[in-house]
Formats: C-alpha cells, structure tokens, sequence
C-alpha cells in the first residue's frame, strides 16, 4: 500500500511538473509586450525605438508594422483572433472603432486607475480623442497629420524667379480654383511646349522665366501621383470634399441618408478636381497619361511616385507630412525646402453646408487630423494591459520616447503649442504654419461607412476611370452618383 501511494505522488510530481513547464514555456513566448504599428512608413524606426525601450526598462518589445500604404485590417483581424493578440493596436479613427468596440477589444480610459496613465489620457485634447459618444476615450494619438500638395521652394524659384518664392506660396494658398486650374494649364504648356505665360494667383501675376533653368529642366509633368494606390484619392483626396457638408468624423458617422444625399455638390467637385490632377501626370521615364500603366504598383505606386517628385520631375505632390522621410530617402536636400499648398476644388456656395464654412476658407486649408491611435487590448491579461500603459506613458513623456516621434518618426506630436515648436523636417513646420494660422479642416471621412472610400469609391476609380483618358460630364454625374449610394447602402 505504501509503495502504490509513493508511486502515485512520483505520477502526480511528474504531471504536475510537467504542466508547471507547459505553462512556463507557454507564458514565456520571448515578448512581455506585443505593438501593432499600421503606419508602415515608420516601421523600422518603430523597431528600434522598441529595441530602445526594451533597454532602458528591461521589457521585451515584439512589434508588427504593416506595409506602406497598405490596407491593416485584415492582418489586424487575424492577429487579433490569434493566440497571443497584440497588447497595443492600432486604430485609424472612428469608423474602425465601431468594430472593436463592438467585438469588446478596447479598452476604456475613463475605466483606468493607473495614476501615470490617467495622467496622460486625461490631457488628450477633447478635439482629438478617439470617443464613440464623446464621453469615452479609446486611444493615446499617434501625432497629428496634414496633407496636400507638396511643393519643392526652390522649384518655385526656378519657375518664378528666387524673389516670388514667399508671395507664391503665400498666394497660391489664398488662390481660387478657377486660378489654380490656370496654373496646371500653364505650367504643362510651359513644360511641354516651352510656352511662357503669366499667371495670376490671388489676384497678383507671376511670370514664368523665359527659359528653364535648374530644376525646372527637369520636368515632365505638373503632378506626381500615385494611381495605383486607391488610399490617396479615394480617402484623402475625397475627404477635402467631404469637409463641405461634415465638420468632423462623429457628424459623418451620425449622417442620414438626407445628409448624405446634400454630398451631390461637392462630390461633383471632387470628381473635377481628380480629372484635373490626373491630366497632367509627370512619370519616371516622361510624361505620362490615365491607362492601365497609370495603376500599374510596378510605375506608378508609392515609391515611384515619390522617386518621380524627388527627381523633380512634377511640380506638385499630393500627399502628407509622413512623406518626409522616404523623401528624405532619395533626395536628403529637397526634402529640407519643402512647403504645402492647400487641395482645392471647384466647390460652389451651394456645396457648402458647415456652418462658418466658405468656399475660400474650404479651398485655402488643408486637413489636419489624428490619423492613428494606440489602443489597449482588452483581451490581453492586465499584467499585460499594464505594461500597454507604462508603454504609452514612456513613448510620450520620456526624453527618449519624445525624441523618436520628433526625430525618427518625423511626426508632430499631438500635443504640441504650434506657437513656440518647431521640428526637424520642413513639412512638419508647413503644417505647424497652418495651425498657427487657423487654416485647417477636418478628416470626416474616417466617420463614413468603414470600407466606402478606400475598397468601394478608391475601388471603383481605379478600375474605371483612372484607366480612361477622358472623362464626360457624365463620368462626373456617375463618379457622384456611386459615391453617394454606395455610402447610404453601407450606412
């Protein structure tokens, strides 16, 4: 009888041993914290700022960052229903939140006792919280972003003369459209028929130099464009003209069907200000026209489109301040005199239906916006959330986590005073002369149905017209039409 019971304790020591070592493999997955990053144009400073972390706090840092310019959700859905789920994940504003509120993933920082952390959530700003009824909070801001058309000053300089630099940029921030299409006309004449002329840009004329000198001889086309990424004119470039009818992205989330039919008006005007953008193409080996090349990724993806800029070879380059660095990247000079112009749109007053809102305010701003949040899994264990926490505070308290945003990620922190910052990279300071100025819209997109402007609207333009050389009145009342229908079918 003894000798069965000193058996059975040596089967019981040796299962119990057995999944104490199961448990502690499983436990030690070779991370204590888990970060998905969707912004990948950031991703191998993200890395290293973990790497960074990791050294000064002794906590292991695994982190996923997704391709550039790619769509996340996807991924994030599959890790999220993984085994071992991201502890800090990213959430592109309120139209994502619906789903992982409503999946319980989040966690709400009014819920949180963490002194350092509750610190911090509390003096996020109410006009960039990421709330789904403006009580709760749901994420710590990356940065804050702006984009529209980026210029290269010396280019100006080339084109104008060096002393019109200044009044340039400021009148063509000021320009009406009617202006601006008289620009792009001009400047294709110029660039492709040697055509000198005078243009006039609030009203004031500037003329183009007799000859081209410098940088301009470079030239093969007024825009760099991305057509193969559908993100750009289908999220970005569409949310200027849904800034006409929506202030903000909880007023796109909340809207009817009667608001989103008062879209018609504006949407017009986006499908005329794409026409327009899309006519004058410059390319990597000349200039280059709507067609199944044009959403080639292979010539006319993100890369490329920012090779074409950087090589001078387009005046204009819609995009954002997350740009800088793969600027940089290819031409570390250029990147140093860079400044935006304002996307404008041939909206008429009709169009617009915020309050306090022109046609001349709409067309002389550019959007400024919280792009992404980090978010805190509640699915993850509370040691793990907590370590989520102490994460945040650190990335955005520390002098080392400070110094990544500013000099690594090239982001404008969210909570900066425009009034006495001032950054590393010339399109961070451009977006800051905006603010300063009170010249900057909204991004009610993010509160339109999740998939409309990127997979339905982006989708659509691409396959349809971005593929075709010349577009119809009636191209416009269609390109009108899905938009509003598709958003009310989603809704």
């Amino acid at each position: 009888m003894r000798k069965r019971i000193v058996v059975l304790l040596i089967v019981l020591l040796t299962v119990s041993l057995s999944a104490f070592a199961g448990a502690q493999a499983e436990a030690d997955k070779g991370y204590d914290l888990y970060i998905y990053n969707s912004k990948g144009e950031n991703a191998a400073q993200f890395a290293e700022m973990a790497k960074a972390y990791e050294a000064e706090t002794g906590v292991r840092v695994r982190t996923f960052s997704i391709g550039s310019g790619q769509d996340h959700m996807e991924t994030l859905r599959a890790e999220m229903n993984s085994r071992n789920k991201p502890s800090i994940f990213s959430i592109q504003g309120v139209k994502e939140l619906i789903e992982w509120y409503q999946g319980g993933f989040v966690v709400d920082f009014n819920s949180i006792t963490d002194a350092s952390f509750k610190a911090l959530a509390n003096n996020i700003s109410p006009s960039l919280r990421l709330t789904n009824d403006g009580k709760t909070s749901f994420g710590v801001p990356y940065n804050v972003e702006g984009y529209g058309y980026i210029v290269d000053r010396q280019m100006i300089a080339d084109l104008f003369g060096g002393a019109s630099v200044d009044a340039f940029i400021a009148d063509a921030k000021a320009a009406t459209y009617a202006e601006w299409e008289a620009l792009v006309k001009a400047l294709d004449a110029y660039i492709k028929r040697n055509v000198q002329s005078t243009v006039k840009l609030n009203g004031k004329a500037y003329v183009l130099a007799t000859a081209k000198t410098g940088l301009a001889k470079n030239l093969n086309g007024v825009f760099a464009v991305m057509g193969a990424e559908k993100w750009t004119y289908g999220d970005h470039f569409i949310n200027v003209a849904v800034n006409a009818v929506f202030a903000n992205p909880n007023a796109a989330a909340n809207a009817t069907d009667a608001d989103v039919e008062q879209l018609r008006g504006a949407f017009l005007a986006y499908a005329k200000a794409l026409d327009l953008k899309t006519s004058y193409l410059a390319g990597l080996r000349g200039a280059a026209t709507r067609g199944q090349d044009f959403v080639s990724s292979a010539n006319f993806g993100y890369d490329q489109a920012v090779q074409i800029f950087a090589d001078n070879k387009a005046v204009f380059f819609k995009q954002g301040n997350w740009a800088y660095g793969n600027i940089a990247g290819v031409n570390a000079a250029q990147a140093e005199r860079l400044e935006f112009l304002p996307v404008k749109m041939p909206f008429e007053s009709a169009d617009i239906k915020v309050a306090g809102l022109t046609v001349a305010k709409l067309n002389s701003s550019i959007p400024v916006f919280v792009p992404n949040y980090y978010a805190i899994n509640s699915q993850v264990p509370a040691a793990e959330q907590k370590l989520a926490m102490d994460f945040l505070v650190w990335l955005n308290t520390s002098a080392t986590g400070k110094k990544y945003i500013v000099e690594e990620f090239n982001f404008i922190p969210y909570n900066a005073d425009p009034a006495t910052t001032t950054l590393p990279n010339s399109l961070g300071n451009s977006i800051l002369d905006y603010i300063k100025a009170g010249t900057i819209i909204a991004a009610p997109y993010h509160g339109a149905p999740a998939t409309w402007s990127g997979d339905v609207v982006g989708l659509r333009l691409m396959e349809q017209y971005l593929t075709k050389s010349n577009w119809t009145a009636q191209d416009y009342k269609d390109i009108v039409d899905y938009a509003v229908q598709n958003w009310q079918n989603l809704n």
